[in-house]
């Protein structure tokens, strides 16, 4: 008889705005063969969720796929998993986007022929008070972590059974998704699995296993493909599974109609216990790695896990000012679109998950990823009329001067340096602003905690351990201020540009970190600030092909003028010239523009390169290009700049 009950199932994602080939690659290495393997084994069972821009892309590039996805469900081996079209982390968009996000993937859910009632959590960012969105979606259970359960205080033999949660009267049924099964599949033999599913049984029939995790794990990340398809991992295992005389493959909807969720719990904010390490600022992500690695070393860490806590999913709106900048942007255009059927489906765009965040998986350090979001909140923003207001909009304090021009919106924050923090454009729908400050993060000094697992097999993402390659090594810098345009320092005579593109000078007068006055008049924005006997007044004026900004400057040393624009396709070495400014044709990303001068200077230029993790390893990107105009300045200065959109 067969007594042990196990749930597979896979989570399929490529972000919006990545690359075709990268769609094309992971479609063939592990989508494509995945469901081709299963096809062969009909007593095999498994739910799976494919995200919306992965599903476009299937649609219109392998539509043989989509017919076999039909097949598979008529056949009652598929269940079909949704979670918002566009997967939004769900906790971060206001609740009229999540039941629209979650209704148009059930939309697509019956063309496969499937009445989806599950729901597939992007990254397991759990909030109580998404119950009553999902309720109103339809939606019966979600599938979320076993640290979620473990994190309210359960312990762990009990998360064996999916439980109720209940928020204002509404309640839902919870899997728990098993840490063990996540480490073990597919890294590990088959037998390892076997093995650990036999140890669970003990008579109970209710009780039941859950795996569901990243489909790209069965061939995108490192060694997988040969281990799983070529070396033939995924047939033994499904035939193995299938076959046990103990293990009975289930469905989530079959597991619901046979068995009650065993009681009632309430799930703290959570997401998986990884996050929870990345989402902390580097300094408190060292020291929870180090004492997560201090618990281990003694023995007693999983004793005592379920009281180890890290941050949670929105404490990357803290970490990086530029996502959280670009989060409250959508927000504030998800509302002013709210009855605009065309536009909404550009803001729903935007809602994508992976460019907000940065984990082993997360995307805000890939411009690419970026670019897309900037691109829908944009063309969504061109529907409606914003006007020009000053307001808080990414509620850092600081606030914004808001400006609507007839071609572009621009956003200066007075108190930091008077700088200009969106410069986006109607017509080719980028951000121009849009460049990643370089910041420390904990692993460029420490590794990260992982399980204690060893054997055969192939390693996980999170086992993977690299050092930093010597020549990036010597290229990494750190910046003392949020990147922007129009940002005013004061040099001294001898500062290098080395000095200044590796932050490693110490200048006169640093106006970048300080607040300015200003007035907006007319469409016009004067900001000012004087310190010390050094002075800068400048006035903004938007222009149809982009903006004017005049200067006049008082005080002695080298003024220089920073302008950091989200230049990606143009892979710039750092170099001085002498002139009128400087024309860029970025082809791939910004399009062609000038920077202008009324007279002659100096101009540095160096690419803004930060070095991040991911699943491939150590990724230097250049986030953008920094162009500083320098002038020398014995008393007072005067001079006009323009930035033109060719």
């Amino acid at each position: 008889m067969k007594t042990v009950k196990f749930i597979f199932g896979i989570h399929n994602h490529q972000p919006l705005g990545n690359f075709g080939w990268v769609f094309e690659s992971a479609y063939e290495r592990a989508y494509r063969p995945f469901l081709e393997t299963l096809e062969e084994y009909p007593n095999m069972k498994v739910a799976v969720h494919y995200s919306g821009p992965l599903l476009e892309w299937i649609a219109e590039h392998r539509p043989e796929h989509i017919e076999l996805l039909r097949n598979l469900v008529r056949r009652g081996q598929l269940e079909i998993v949704v979670a918002g079209f566009y997967e939004p982390v769900l906790a971060s968009i206001p609740e009229e986007d999540r039941i629209e996000q979650i209704n148009l993937l059930k939309g697509f859910s019956k063309r496969l022929g499937y009445d989806s009632k599950g729901l597939w959590l992007t990254e397991r960012v759990w909030e109580p008070e998404l119950v009553g969105a999902l309720k109103k979606a339809g939606i019966e259970y979600v599938i979320v972590d076993d640290y979620h359960f473990l994190s309210a205080g359960l312990p762990k033999e009990s998360l064996y059974w999916p439980y109720y949660t209940e928020n204002n009267g509404e309640g839902i049924a919870v899997f728990p998704i098993d840490e063990r099964l996540r480490y073990l599949i597919p890294f590990r033999p088959v037998e390892r699995t076997l093995e650990y599913l036999h140890s669970l049984d003990d008579g109970d029939e209710s009780k039941v296993a859950v795996f569901h995790d990243d489909g790209e794990k069965f061939g995108i990340w490192p060694g997988t493909y040969e281990w799983v398809h070529e070396k033939g991992w995924l047939r033994e295992f499904f035939d193995e599974v299938s076959s046990d005389e103990k293990i009975e493959v289930l469905l989530y909807s079959e597991y619901l109609e046979r068995f009650r969720p065993r009681g009632l719990v309430y799930l703290p904010i959570a997401s998986y216990f990884e996050m929870s390490e990345w989402s902390l600022p580097a300094e408190q992500a060292k020291l929870f790695v180090e004492f997560v690695d201090w618990l281990k070393a003694r023995g007693v860490f999983e004793r005592y896990r379920v009281f180890v806590r890290g941050g949670i999913w929105k404490n990357f709106f803290f970490k990086y000012p530029e996502g959280n900048y670009m989060h409250k942007r959508m927000l504030m255009v998800s509302k002013l679109v709210r009855n605009n059927p065309e536009a909404r489906r550009f803001i729903l765009r935007a809602q994508c998950n992976d460019a907000y965040w940065h984990g082993v998986f997360g995307g805000i350090y890939l411009p690419h990823l970026r670019r897309a979001v900037w691109e829908n909140i944009i063309r969504a923003n061109t529907f409606v009329s914003s006007g020009s207001f000053v307001k808080d909009i990414d509620f850092d304090g600081l606030g914004e001067v808001f400006i609507e021009g007839k071609n572009f919106y621009y956003a200066f924050k007075p108190g930091l340096g008077g700088s200009l923090v969106e410069f986006s454009s109607k017509s080719r729908l980028v951000n121009y602003a849009d460049v990643l400050t370089r910041r420390h993060e904990h692993y460029h000094s420490v590794g990260s905690a992982v399980p204690e697992d060893a054997g055969e097999g192939v390693e996980s993402i999170h086992e993977l351990s690299q050092g930093i390659p010597e020549e990036v090594r010597n290229e990494i810098a750190y910046d003392s201020v949020r990147r922007a345009l129009l940002q005013d320092r004061f040099l001294r005579q001898e500062t290098t540009l080395d000095d200044f593109r590796l932050n490693r000078y110490d200048p006169l007068v640093d106006f970048s970190k300080e607040p300015y006055g200003y007035s907006l008049e007319d469409g016009r924005l004067r900001l000012w600030r004087s310190e010390s006997g050094f002075s800068v007044v400048k006035t903004f004026k938007p222009t149809d092909d982009g903006f004017v900004v005049d200067y006049s400057v008082a005080g002695r040393g080298t003024f220089a003028v920073e302008l950091n624009v989200a230049v990606h396709s143009v892979m710039e070495s750092p170099g001085e010239l002498y002139g009128s400014g400087v024309e860029v044709n970025d082809k791939y990303a910004v399009g062609r523009f000038s920077i202008e001068l009324d007279g002659k200077a100096r101009i540095w230029k160096f690419p803004v390169k930060t070095l991040s993790k991911s699943e491939s390893g150590w990724d230097f990107i250049q986030q953008g290009v920094s162009y500083t105009i320098l002038f020398p300045v014995e008393e007072e200065l005067a001079f006009r700049l323009r930035f033109v959109e060719k």
